[in-house]
């Protein structure tokens, strides 16, 4: 059983090494640099909804929010009731 392995030599290390610093700095600079394109301006803002005025419930901030409650499964109904073999 013969060894091919050869370890690396001083000149392949350091260039190895360069090789790892340029590719750093390159993304480290595509990250970071401006590429020079125009910055645009943020559309201004909706104006906000309006409050509510005295006695007015509904469209409006602040309003009332009609909400629908369904009743309670009477316990014993079968839904969360073990399978029985």
């Amino acid at each position: 059983m013969s060894n091919d392995f050869r370890p690396t030599t001083r000149r392949q290390r350091l260039l190895i090494i360069a090789a790892t610093a340029a590719v750093v700095v390159a993304v480290w600079l595509l990250l970071v640099h401006d590429s020079g394109s125009e910055r645009r301006k943020l559309p201004p803002s909706p104006p906000p909804p309006p409050r509510c005025a005295p006695g007015q419930t509904t469209g409006c901030v602040g309003g009332k929010a009609d909400v629908m409650l369904i009743a309670p499964q009477a316990p014993g109904s079968g839904v969360s009731a073990p399978l029985s073999r």
